[in-house]
């Protein structure tokens, strides 16, 4: 009896397609959860107990997504049932595979930040967990949004949560500095961005991205080129302030310095993975035959990687480094955006899996020092591996896949892209000639840190560090540990199954963007179409 009574719920659910935005409704849960934890909390140690709502969440919103991606629903199912709210929210396989990586990744940071965030927030700490959930949650809707309203409430939602988080240290006038400058360029980036959205509702008519594509192609020679090169740089210059890509990455380096290691770890790495997939989406489905948005993307690439790298060289606070790093990688992400193929879509996201976890391991590295010491200068990591041997050996080899070392993942990362433009014209070998002399220059700053840590005599940071017993004082927290371990473990293991990893990938991009192009474009023209039509996505409408 109880059973037929829950049976017309889970007929709507089933009706409206609400099952596949499952993980997002137990987020939503624990995030109420812990906003109710906070609000009647009468002790810290009670506000404090809040991070058990948020790892519980995220903990089951991953199993969640992890089964959605084991029935390989996403390769059977038909392009209606895919979509929820009125076709605003796509759930497929590249909003699955995603949601599991900003789910895996939040999961990580929970782990290595709790003492560090009760240290730093201490009465607001529980609050930070309720923020962090509501970034979370617009980071996934994010990841799958198929209209322009959801992308943009989504988008925001993550991006307020964010300034929140970032100045959110009370009394800490450089968080608090960090927190208002980004507010501030953040301000001004989404109305750039509103204002180039309102001009493509305009010109086609449609918030949906399908039906913004079908405007393009049959009003394409009607469009005035003035408006559309407006269009397109608003959004572009939108986009490029939420990845940080050079010039439009003022914010990063102060938010950075001044935000809670934690805070910027979740930035540097699950933001930007929703902002670059909300990316792939976009110029896919929308900068599809425009002139001109390729160089414009080049000339983003170019300065990212250049700016980054070289200013990168004169950093003396490991975070700011850090931040200028993310900077040059996401000039070498911007690369494939150039060329638009499958391959180097796949080798896109084959980058951001590898970059979350070398970027999320090397951050870890990064929180525990600055909580065991209180410092995030580099030449206090001088002689760490007299004190810590275990810590030095994970940091080397983080910093060591993110300059590109051979064998690493952040190696196949830059080789896969670097492959894939240089293997769809000679008009874009330029981009990997700039691309490999500041992966050159990389090779300084990441190799002197870890000069530092193993040639250089123990900075007075490292020298105050417990040395009782030399190993047992070289393990960090166990769960520290944990994320320290599971990074270690896949930066090497993705390097050894390189290959079969970017096979996935591009078969994601495959299913869930260019044959979804390929359908529209055919439907727009008029024609029958097999849903495994490909379409060059570089061909005019």
């Amino acid at each position: 009896m109880q059973f037929e009574l829950l049976k017309p719920i889970a007929d709507f659910f089933v009706d409206k397609n609400l099952n596949l935005i499952a993980p997002e409704l137990i987020l939503t849960v624990f995030f109420l959860a812990s906003v109710c934890g906070v609000t009647f909390a009468k002790t810290d140690k009670e506000r404090f107990n809040v991070w058990n709502y948020a790892f519980l969440g995220c903990l089951l919103t991953l199993i969640c997504l992890l089964l959605f991606w084991q029935t390989d629903y996403f390769n059977q199912a038909s392009e209606e049932s895919l979509l929820v709210f009125n076709n605003m929210f796509k759930a497929d396989s590249l909003s699955v595979l995603t949601r599991i990586l900003l789910a895996g990744g939040s999961l990580l940071v929970l782990l290595f930040s709790r003492v560090f965030i009760e240290r730093a927030l201490k009465e607001t700490a529980g609050e930070f967990y309720v923020v962090f959930l509501s970034a979370l949650l617009g980071a996934m809707f994010l990841s799958g949004a198929n209209d322009l309203i959801m992308m943009f409430v989504s988008l925001e939602t993550l991006s307020i949560s964010s300034y929140v988080m970032v100045g959110m240290i009370r009394g800490n006038l450089a968080s608090n500095e960090a927190g208002f400058k980004y507010l501030l360029y953040g301000g001004v980036s989404t109305a750039v961005l509103l204002f180039g959205l309102s001009i493509l509702y305009g010109l086609t008519g449609s918030t949906q991205y399908v039906g913004v594509f079908t405007g393009f192609i049959e009003n394409a020679s009607q469009l005035s080129p003035i408006v559309l090169s407006m269009m397109s740089v608003m959004l572009l210059a939108g986009i490029a302030f939420k990845l940080s890509a050079a010039p439009f990455h003022l914010w990063a380096p102060d938010a950075y310095e001044g935000g809670a290691t934690p805070v910027i770890a979740f930035l540097s790495v699950v933001s930007k993975i929703a902002a670059f997939v909300l990316a792939v989406r976009l110029f896919s489905m929308i900068f599809i035959g425009l002139q001109g948005w390729v160089p414009l993307l080049s000339a983003l690439s170019v300065l990212s990687m250049v700016i980054g790298n070289v200013v990168a060289l004169t950093q003396k606070n490991i975070k700011r480094l850090l931040a200028y790093s993310t900077v040059a990688h996401v000039g070498y992400l911007l690369l494939s955006f150039v060329v638009m193929s499958e391959t180097a879509l796949g080798s896109l996201l084959y980058y951001l899996i590898t970059y979350l976890f070398m970027n999320l391991g090397a951050f870890a590295v990064v929180t525990y020092f600055e909580n065991t010491t209180g410092s995030n200068s580099i030449a206090d990591y001088a002689g760490l591996i007299r004190k810590k041997p275990l810590i030095t050996l994970t940091f080397s080899v983080m910093l060591l896949s993110l300059a590109g070392i051979p064998i690493t993942a952040g190696f196949f990362g830059k080789f896969f892209i670097f492959q894939a433009v240089a293997t769809s014209g000679n008009q874009y070998l330029w981009l990997i000639v700039i691309a490999l002399l500041t992966s050159t220059i990389s090779l300084f700053y990441y190799l002197n840190v870890i000069r530092l840590m193993v040639i250089e005599a123990p900075s007075s940071k490292v020298s105050a560090l417990p040395d009782k017993d030399a190993w047992l004082s070289s393990v960090p927290p166990f769960a520290t540990n944990t994320v320290l371990i599971l990074c270690f473990l896949m930066t090497v293991l993705m390097g050894i199954f390189a290959e079969p990893t970017l096979k996935v990938c591009k078969a994601v991009i495959n299913q869930s963007v260019l044959t979804h192009t390929a359908i529209v474009a055919s439907a727009a023209d008029g024609n029958a179409v097999q849903s495994d039509i490909k379409v060059d996505i570089h061909q005019k409408p």
